[in-house]
């Protein structure tokens, strides 16, 4: 009788264990501006993030990749700045 419920405490066990899952943010927004300014702000923060690597980098060497990194990085991000000037004046000018 013991070993019944011990099994049957095993499997109730195994059923209610759930898995931890952690939601991300959606990259969608409401409607294809939103999502071009996410998009946008992204690659900003991917393209600083490259610039940062690149500049830290050019402590060691000041040739090669670390100024590849560092100006790509920069072109990324002001390009991503300029599209997102955009988005906010097609938004600001496509809504009535």
């Amino acid at each position: 009788m013991e070993e019944q419920t011990k099994a049957e405490e095993k499997v109730e066990h195994t059923k209610e264990k759930k898995t931890i899952s952690i939601d991300l943010p959606r990259l969608k927004g409401k409607n294809k501006y939103e999502t071009a300014e996410i998009f946008s702000i992204l690659f900003i923060v991917i393209g600083a993030a490259m610039l940062g690597s690149g500049m830290i980098m050019s402590g060691f060497n000041q040739f090669g990749l670390s100024a590849i990194l560092a100006m790509l990085g920069t072109l990324i991000a002001f390009l991503s700045t300029v599209a997102l000037v955009f988005v906010w004046l097609i938004k600001e000018f496509s809504s009535d």
